[in-house]
């Protein structure tokens, strides 16, 4: 099976650098385990793309650029449309899930058609995260709860689809920020995709956008979001 990664990217031109080094010398390794690479340059003010092309004749690699910031949702969107692989997988830019955690997801999607990286079950291992960071984390995951979803790390920036899954989930995107995450979710267990949670190893990085103020204040939209969607369902069904 073909897997494509997709890397959504803002203002990233220090931390993608690396993480682009650490998948050259991975796929340097493991030849043809991933068949395309797409950076989606969000809008970046700096040299986010201009990174990305510098490895462009060591991986097989597309810089895909937004003329503005529309957010990661939208990114990971536009990486999702343009991807041909039959697996399709998206990753952080900052390196905080290495990319030695793909064959997890690459085995997790040989058995489901969703497969979501885990920063807090049972196996996982995840470094340098503050203690309030935790207890956000933890809060959050309680009120997730009251969606059907408080088994899934919807904010953990590792996920994979089979392709036509994908496509489905996010060819109707509402939310384009922090929340894509939450609503994909919502929207993949409501149509009863299989999903498997995999625990991953996971290290915070220094200069995240999502920092726990970031986190507590998403929560708060997520029940208007949850609303819009279900008013869509029923309007679906209706008609």
């Amino acid at each position: 099976m073909a897997t494509s990664l997709i890397i959504p990217a803002y203002n990233e031109e220090k931390r993608l650098g690396p993480f682009l080094e650490s998948v050259s010398r991975y796929l340097r390794e493991r030849p043809g385990e991933v068949s395309e690479i797409f950076v989606v340059d969000d809008g970046s003010r700096d040299q986010t793309a201009s990174v990305a092309r510098a490895y462009q004749q060591r991986l097989p690699l597309r810089v895909l650029v937004h003329e503005q910031n529309r957010g990661k949702g939208a990114a990971v969107q536009t990486g999702v449309m343009a991807a041909t692989g039959d697996y399709i997988v998206f990753i952080d830019a900052d390196g905080a899930t290495g990319i030695a955690e793909l064959p997890k997801m690459v085995k997790a999607l040989s058995q489901a058609q969703i497969g979501i990286g885990n920063r807090w079950m049972k196996g996982a291992i995840a470094e340098r995260s503050s203690q309030l960071r935790r207890l956000a984390g933890w809060v959050y995951r309680q009120y997730l709860r009251l969606f059907g979803l408080g088994d899934i790390d919807t904010m953990c920036g590792f996920k994979g689809y089979h392709r036509d899954i994908a496509r489905t989930l996010f060819s109707n995107l509402q939310e384009e920020r922090w929340l894509f995450d939450t609503e994909i979710a919502y929207r993949a267990r409501q149509s009863g995709f299989g999903i498997k949670n995999i625990p991953i190893s996971w290290e915070s990085k220094d200069g995240s956008k999502l920092d726990t103020s970031t986190l507590l204040k998403s929560a708060f939209q997520i029940w208007p979001l949850i609303r819009k969607l279900k008013r869509q369902r029923n309007n679906a069904t209706r008609s």
